[in-house]
């Protein structure tokens, strides 16, 4: 219990440098509310976590800043909403709540700003990763090339980014809750050597790729290409799971994975070869089963 809790401390430090605290805070606090435990603890946890995350939330910013903070709130709303009305697994559970949370927000936006409010988004988020893009270059002058196509594909992809980390905030408040409150609102989730999406997802890599080579418009060529970067990141977290799977079966601790993983990440060119082979192992698996094989094996042999 106590290691657990430490890596989840972790997780939310590391989370926290990456996306914003709120989109941990606010489910967490709403999933202590919604569940059973009636505790004073559990209350205090909700109450603190809930006036600390809306507090975050209505810090002065942008355009951008406002249809986060609109976005999170609705997520969170549908997230608990289907986790006390309507359980299902975690993922499913999720990506349902993400799509309620995205289109009722994309709805708000065009009732508030019209269609001019998009080009106001879009502005915004080119203008922030290009902040971000200058800070490095300032550290890296050599990363000045990549100033231009780094900027426009974070700027692109910044719904599916939001998508993402919202994924992982979401994983992050449901193990929270689940160590906070006495009565949780389900079980926690599975190792992550077990992570898989359906198979039906593959049918959205092949849209993707429909839509980037079909003569459509540019609003659909860029909800295609945040369709990919989200697919093809929890394809790589599927196939990162089964070598996980792999590597535990061959006796690699979970400690080598990790800093070769961190080597991985210091060396730019490994990664370019990595994250493709790990997202065709996460693709692959959807016909070839690798880990419903080896348990196949190990159990023949044995």
């Amino acid at each position: 219990m106590r290691s657990s809790r430490w890596r989840l401390v972790v997780g939310v430090i590391a989370f926290a440098a990456w996306a914003p605290p709120s989109l941990v805070g606010l489910p967490c606090a709403a999933l202590l509310a919604a569940a059973p435990d009636r505790s004073a603890r559990t209350r205090v946890a909700a109450a603190i976590l809930g006036v600390t995350s809306l507090a975050l939330l209505a810090l002065p910013g942008g355009r951008l800043a406002a249809v986060i903070a609109a976005y999170t709130v609705l997520v969170t709303a549908a997230f608990v909403a289907g986790a006390a009305l309507a359980p299902t697994a975690f993922l499913r559970q999720a990506l349902r709540a993400l799509c309620v949370g995205g289109v009722a927000t994309a709805l708000l936006v065009q009732v508030v700003w019209g269609i001019d409010g998009w080009g106001a988004l879009a502005w915004e988020a080119t203008r922030q990763a290009g902040l971000t893009m200058r800070f490095f270059v300032e550290l890296q002058p050599e990363f000045i090339t990549l100033y231009e196509p780094v900027v426009r594909f974070a700027s692109v992809t910044t719904p599916g980014m939001l998508a993402l980390q919202s994924l992982a905030g979401l994983a992050l408040a449901w193990q929270w809750h689940l160590q906070l409150a006495a009565e949780p609102l389900g079980a926690p989730l599975a190792p992550f050597r077990e992570f898989r999406i359906g198979d039906g997802w593959v049918w959205g890599v092949v849209a993707w790729l429909g839509l980037l080579i079909a003569p459509v418009s540019g609003a659909l060529k860029v909800a295609g290409t945040n369709l990919g970067f989200v697919l093809g990141a929890l394809y790589v977290l599927r196939g990162a799971a089964i070598v996980v799977t792999f590597a535990q079966a061959l006796g690699v601790s979970v400690v080598a994975l990790v800093i070769a993983a961190i080597v991985s990440a210091a060396l730019a060119v490994p990664m370019l070869f990595l994250l493709p082979g790990l997202c065709t192992l996460g693709i692959t698996d959807t016909w070839y089963q690798y880990r419903r094989r080896l348990a196949a094996r190990r159990s023949n042999a044995t």
